[in-house]
């Protein structure tokens, strides 16, 4: 089986030291130049130690990258927390597939920020390994996992939360996928899909708006990160942003 490998931040990092750990020959990998991210020099790294050629900000939509994939023959293409979108000419440049992670239990929550609209929208969370078609989150679902929300838990907490079990859930699923021994899933409950400029409009909060209590701490609390932006409103022309904490009383 022959694989390459897109991999980004600490997720990708992670999972594509994994694989290289347990002896799988990638053929090339990909990744996005972030000089703010440590993770961007650890993939660099990892590559040049195992002698991988590593081709950074190469458009995966691109000519170049659809010659990489066909001269190499690869079968699968590994997105791994890679956010591009691929389009139909790429994804039909390998003999089998490509291969996405996806914080959210789909359908549910298709598209950008799905721990946000869990929380908000009060749908399931989880994580979700498939396969990429011309939709967005959408292709065929090869292994899944809830993650259950807390009353406590923030945005932050459940992105934390998130990554640390489709790491557990790729690690747990990889052998199966490479050597074609995994049952797809169907897909079960409403498919729900949200763009990223969503995420902003609905964290401003309205002072002149009739909320229900546990809905407005839903939107304060899922858009809660230790930096970052945050819910906020405007008062006198000014912006405010709003954090939430929230413990249990034992």
């Amino acid at each position: 089986m022959e694989i390459s490998i897109s991999a980004y931040k600490y997720v990708g990092y992670t999972l594509l030291k994994h694989i290289i750990d347990i002896g799988t020959e990638v053929k090339f990998v990909t990744t996005i130049k972030d000089y703010d991210d440590p993770y961007f020099y650890k993939i660099k790294e990892i590559c040049h130690d195992n002698n991988i050629p590593i081709h950074i900000d190469l458009d995966i939509n691109s000519d170049q990258f659809r010659t990489l994939l066909l001269s190499n023959n690869i079968d699968l293409h590994f997105m791994l927390w890679f956010p591009t979108i691929v389009k139909k000419k790429s994804i039909k440049s390998v003999n089998k597939g490509f291969v996405n992670l996806h914080p959210s239990l789909l359908p549910y929550n298709r598209g950008m920020h799905p721990w946000y609209w869990s929380i908000v929208d009060k749908t399931p969370a989880g994580v979700t390994i498939h396969f990429i078609d011309e939709k967005i989150d959408n292709g065929p679902i090869i292994a899944q996992k809830e993650v259950k929300i807390t009353t406590t838990d923030t945005g932050e907490t459940l992105y934390d939360k998130l990554t640390d079990e489709i790491i557990k859930l790729f690690i747990k699923t990889f052998g199966s996928i490479i050597n074609n021994q995994y049952t797809i899933v169907n897909k079960i409950g409403n498919q729900t899909f949200h763009l990223a400029k969503e995420l902003n409009e609905n964290s401003n909060i309205d002072l002149n708006k009739v909320y229900k209590a546990e809905d407005l701490i839903n939107i304060i609390r899922a858009r809660t990160f230790t930096s970052g932006k945050n819910a906020y409103f405007y008062k006198n022309g000014i912006k405010y942003n709003i954090k939430l904490e929230i413990s249990r009383d034992e």
